[in-house]
């Protein structure tokens, strides 16, 4: 049985600008809704910037690199 505290990375794809250059982030400390969220006030990704995928797990790391050529 694994670590029950252990937080599931978040992978998420994303760009500041809209036709910009695309950023891949992997947090390990944060859950989806804290980046989803459009409540907060100091998200981890600026509300202005365009989320374009989002997954939770360590193989869409992978995919993701793949999938926008990074």
């Amino acid at each position: 049985m694994g670590n029950l505290n252990q937080q599931i990375p978040v992978v998420v794809v994303y760009r500041k600008r809209k036709y910009g250059k695309v950023y891949l982030e992997v947090f390990k400390n944060t859950r989806v809704d804290d980046i989803i969220d459009a409540n907060k006030r100091k998200p981890p990704i600026p509300h202005n910037y365009e989320i374009l995928d989002i997954g939770v797990g360590s193989d869409f790391e992978e995919r993701y690199k793949k999938k926008y050529k990074l």
